[in-house]
């Protein structure tokens, strides 16, 4: 494994280091450590939820806020999973519109605005158990996409539309608003009711910023066209890749500062948000959810509406196979061409050196091998691979390898087992040099969680 942060290589959980887990104060409460588990003996039911809330650059002034987002998620899976038929795809719906609702990501309200300021919002789900999946690209006005996405892949489980008709798995633009409007899904439908939903302080001030970036750029360009001596400034972009990201991030820590002006960092073109969960027979699915990069192109779809790109799940019964599950975030142009998530997974369930390996091994392959696209190395893996039995009476659900592998300067992830405490979080940061080759700089953060206690 290459070094990272010490952070990032000595924080391993496991069942019998409880206190290494104990960095909130909400831990050290025993009050409530004792009466979380009188409820789960009492449930009985094994369960497991892990999210992230993006690969990019989390600024320390956004870190609580980004702790409390993902421990709410996990909380909303978990209630999920813990009812009697609570199933593994509804508690990921449940956990990323916590996080769709929340304006700290990059999905739902708070995304990244396209070029001419808007919200266009991608998602998508997969079950492993049946391999249903659902997705929506660039919608307009809906502030939970991925509640469409799993209306889609619930109803393809369905059968044939009248007429023999199949049902749509992906629905883009417009087309979004229109189908969830039929299915009595809640959506924005005047526009301007709907900026003012979806756009989040934040992002509109990111968005200013950045259009005058590339107004200055343009200028600059056409001064150099007719042959006046202004240069280029390297790295400069048209503000429709990911490239805008990486250059422009000490600038914006200097000159975005609040209306009250305090002198804080605010969060640097975040990117994917996803979910993995378990349910107690050991089924697990995947979802994604985003608001896209910053300044994208109107109508571009990302990462994390694509099958077998933001999310991928299967759910296989020894000893046919293990079950596994991942999602992806980052620099989606580059992560798209190959096939991030399932691919992730592919390896994971054929590594004999363990899925921490495989998610290392395949990041730093794929950021070498496209390099020569020119764009963003940022990248994050969140990939969670079962430990299950066979016996008719232990819990089929044991325990989970949790992987969280990123080339980005920060990857903030969240997870929740059945016999924790609390949900535990962590923004973890990448202290490589950004000059480095990306086969360099990959961090990677493993944990074994257990589950059950028989």
């Amino acid at each position: 494994m290459v070094p990272c942060l010490a952070a990032v290589t000595q924080l391993m959980y496991t069942l019998g280091k409880r206190k290494e887990c104990s960095q909130h104060s909400e831990e050290n409460d025993l009050s409530k450590q004792k009466v979380s588990v009188q409820q789960r003996q009492k449930i009985g039911r094994p369960f497991f939820i892990a999210v992230h809330v993006g690969a990019g650059y989390h600024s320390p002034a956004s870190s609580d806020a980004n702790y409390r987002a993902m421990r709410r998620a996990c909380k909303a899976a978990a209630s999920v999973l813990s009812e009697a038929g609570g199933s593994s795809m509804d508690a990921v719906v449940s956990a990323l519109k916590v996080l769709e609702d929340d304006e700290i990501t990059n999905a739902g309200k708070g995304s990244n605005l396209t070029e001419d300021g808007s919200v266009e919002c991608d998602a998508s789900i997969m079950d492993g158990l049946t391999g249903a999946f659902g997705a929506v690209g660039a919608a307009p006005g809906i502030s939970n996409a991925i509640e469409v996405a799993a209306a889609l892949a619930k109803q393809s489980q369905g059968g044939l539309l009248p007429l023999g008709r199949i049902p749509p798995v992906f629905l883009v633009g417009d087309g979004v608003r229109d189908w969830a409007l039929k299915q009595n899904i809640p959506v924005v439908e005047d526009s301007a009711e709907a900026r003012r939903r979806l756009i989040s302080e934040r992002a509109e001030k990111q968005w200013k910023y950045y259009t005058k970036i590339i107004e200055s750029y343009n200028s600059a360009a056409e001064n150099h066209q007719r042959g006046q001596s202004t240069p280029l400034r390297s790295g400069s972009c048209l503000g429709t890749s990911a490239t805008l990201q990486a250059p422009s991030a000490e600038a914006i820590d200097r000159d975005i500062v609040s209306d009250q002006g305090q002198d804080r960092v605010e969060d640097l073109v975040l990117d994917t948000v996803g979910a993995i969960a378990v349910d107690s027979e050991g089924n697990v699915a995947a979802g994604a959810s985003s608001g896209g990069i910053a300044m994208k192109v109107k109508g571009r779809i990302g990462l994390a509406a694509q099958y077998g790109c933001g999310c991928w799940a299967s759910s296989r019964r020894q000893p046919e196979g293990t079950s596994v599950a991942a999602c992806a975030s980052g620099a989606g142009e580059i992560l798209i061409r190959g096939l991030a998530a399932r691919e992730c997974c592919n390896l994971a369930q054929k590594s004999e050196e363990g899925p921490g390996t495989a998610c290392e091994s395949f990041l730093s392959n794929l950021m070498s091998e496209q390099a020569a696209f020119g764009s963003s190395y940022d990248s994050g893996l969140l990939l969670v691979q079962l430990n299950t039995s066979q016996g008719n009476n232990d819990p089929k659900l044991r325990g989970v390898e949790l992987v969280a592998a990123f080339t980005s300067k920060s990857f903030g992830v969240g997870y929740y087992g059945s016999l924790m405490t609390t949900p535990k979080t962590q923004i973890f940061r990448n202290s490589n040099s950004c000059n480095e080759r990306p086969s360099q700089k990959v961090c990677v953060f493993e944990a074994n969680v257990m589950n059950s206690r028989r």
